[in-house]
């Protein structure tokens, strides 16, 4: 009989039993826990799961209170089950939907008993389980016990017993997608990238995306658990603890979203003696696009490389920068991993190099198919080919450059725009401190271009100086028809424009200040959800929203989108109620956020 293929969990034990006193997770405050504590946690957790007769296969799905904790499932439930993470702040409605798709047999839990992950395991009749601190460890050395009550369930979407992790995330249609992520395929890509980025046990990460996000989970934990290195577990996004925390940790590498690397570059002048005395020996950006001028003020700063790549969540790493002293092409986001890379025009003909379209992958790192959806699997395949919907061209040298994503193109009477060229174009105007292109609807062309720009401080362009600067960049042609200056962009978590929330029915040609500076950022972003939501675009600050309007399906809406874009739930009758304006209603927003104990902040779909 052949051996069972490797797990994650053989993987980490070996490390463990090699060197059970080496550091896995730090915290700030100096506490540590090693591997060898590491390997008892996931041990217990097997235990515990196969005592209640669940196994590899059955989906386990949720999250914990805080990051330690969330750190420990993370790498401990792929033991006995297939664990799908997920965002600590979603709806009750949200988290039902997830849980019934995912098929899972029980929730992983926080410790609130009116969290909303609870209240929809109860309404689906499924039991509960909660990672805990057992014994006298502290700070990240703690002694993690799983308690699981009530009934576990079989699934009606049973994952493979092969598959490590289920990722949730977002899909174009606002639908999330279920990406199964195999043992295999993440040994396969740890490996790579542990070889590509000549990680070794003496490397010390840093720790800030959130767990349930593929990068956070993948970059920030398990690649350097799987070369037996260490992580430091700061709090989410706290780019002030990791830059104090140079000084004193000697942190070798952080890979982390593009916006996080943008804030370390804005609040470096306060840290200049911590970046001075930095070990780092190289930053990695996760996801988005970090423009060109960024890395290279990163990389002036902490005299490393900035090291960029391509990856999703079905294939894993398709592309990525190697490490000095190999030639980096600033711009691109390197060469093949261990996936091959094509480029295809839309009847799916291979490009030459030079030629742009869209990017396809085949390989060991890529995902079977979707969980639970067998068309959109059909659709995401080509003869064998994942297709990214990323958009792109490789040179002779094999060096790959992204353009866009197939969803990211404007068709203005049968010419194609890239909104992505838009948006660096916009962005290159001095006096703009951000910038995002989108559609809109045109009654002859069928679509048109808009552009919103959030002016810089002081700045006082106005539309006249958008135009001229986009049609001299990039000609009549592709230049947009529409300007806009709003206070700010909306923006998931992760930093990625929600462009669907930039368009309303008041854009018209050469608009501008729809939505003024002198509006809140909330107010301002805010005012661009309620025009694509209302069908009068008569909006003003202070004008009543009945006004608008809204009916009580409209309402319903406005509550789903704003749970979606800013994190919170609000009562009805701020939206539709006697005396609900714009600005109340942003108030009512800003008043739930900075309480966190009145709901949960609500991370969006990655």
């Amino acid at each position: 009989m052949s051996a069972p293929p490797p797990t994650l969990t053989d993987a980490i034990a070996a490390i463990a039993h090699e060197r059970p006193r080496a550091p896995w997770l730090l915290l700030p405050d100096g506490s540590v826990a090693d591997y060898g504590l590491l390997a008892a946690t996931i041990a217990r957790v097997d235990s515990s799961l196969r005592e209640r007769g669940l196994g590899r296969g059955d989906v386990i799905a949720g999250c914990t209170d805080d990051r330690v904790t969330m750190a420990y499932a993370c790498l401990a439930l792929p033991a006995a089950s297939t664990y799908a993470p997920l965002s600590p702040a979603l709806t009750t409605d949200a988290y039902a939907e997830l849980l019934a798709r995912l098929g899972a047999v029980a929730a992983l839990v926080p410790a609130r008993h009116d969290h909303p992950l609870r209240i929809a395991a109860a309404r689906l009749g499924i039991g509960v389980a909660r990672l805990s601190a057992a014994g006298d460890g502290g700070g990240a050395r703690r002694n993690q016990a799983l308690e699981v009550s009530g009934g576990t369930r079989a699934g009606a979407a049973r994952a493979n017993p092969g598959h490590a992790y289920v990722h949730v995330t977002s899909g174009t249609t606002g639908r999330a997608k279920l990406v199964p992520l195999g043992h295999g395929q993440m040994l396969a890509y740890a490996r790579s990238m542990i070889r590509w980025l000549s990680l070794s046990g003496d490397d010390v990460g840093a720790a800030l995306a959130p767990f349930h996000f593929a990068g956070g989970l993948r970059a920030t934990l398990l690649i350097p658990a799987l070369a037996g290195a260490s992580v430091v577990c700061f709090d989410e996004s706290d780019v002030d603890a990791f830059l104090r925390a140079l000084r004193t940790i000697p942190i070798t590498h952080l890979s982390a979203p593009f916006a996080i690397h943008r804030a370390i570059l804005e609040r470096s002048d306060d840290y200049r003696d911590e970046i001075a005395a930095s070990r780092l020996r190289f930053l990695r950006a996760t996801a988005g696009r970090l423009d060109p001028d960024a890395a290279g003020a990163l990389e002036r700063l902490f005299r490393a490389p900035v090291l960029m790549g391509l990856g999703s969540s079905e294939a894993c790493g398709i592309a990525h920068d190697p490490m000095p002293p190999a030639p980096r092409r600033r711009g691109s986001v390197g060469i093949a991993t261990d996936n091959e890379i094509r480029v295809r025009d839309a009847a799916g003909r291979d490009r030459a190099a030079g030629e742009t379209g869209e990017i396809v992958v085949r390989g060991p790192l890529v995902f079977d198919g979707y969980l639970d959806d067998p068309d959109l699997t059909s659709r995401s395949f080509d003869r064998g080919w994942f297709r990214t919907g990323d958009l792109g061209w490789i040179d002779t040298d094999g060096t790959l450059f992204l353009t866009g994503r197939t969803t990211e193109i404007a068709n203005r009477g049968g010419e194609k725009i890239s909104l992505v060229a838009v948006d660096r174009a916009a962005a290159s105007l001095p006096g703009v401190a951000d910038a995002a292109a989108y559609t809109i609807a045109h009654p002859t062309l069928g679509e048109d271009v808009a552009v919103a720009l959030v002016r810089a401080p002081a700045a006082t362009i106005d539309a006249a100086d958008v135009v001229a600067h986009l049609r001299m960049t990039l000609g009549a042609a592709q230049a947009p028809r529409v300007v806009r200056f709003v206070a700010a962009l909306p923006r998931t978590d992760s930093g990625k424009v929600v462009r669907r929330l930039l368009a309303g029915p008041a854009d018209a040609p050469d608009t501008t200040d729809v939505a003024p500076a002198s509006l809140t950022p909330v107010e301002s972003a805010l005012a661009g959800l309620l025009r694509q939501l209302l069908p009068s675009s008569e909006l003003a600050r202070d004008r009543p929203l009945r006004a608008s309007g809204i009916d009580v399906a409209t309402a319903g809406r406005i509550g789903d989108a704003i749970a979606y874009v800013f994190g919170t739930t609000v009562a009805p009758d701020a939206i539709a109620g006697e005396g609900a304006t714009l600005s109340t209603l942003a108030s009512a927003i800003e008043h739930v956020r900075a309480n966190p104990a009145l709901h949960p902040r609500r991370g969006t779909l990655e």
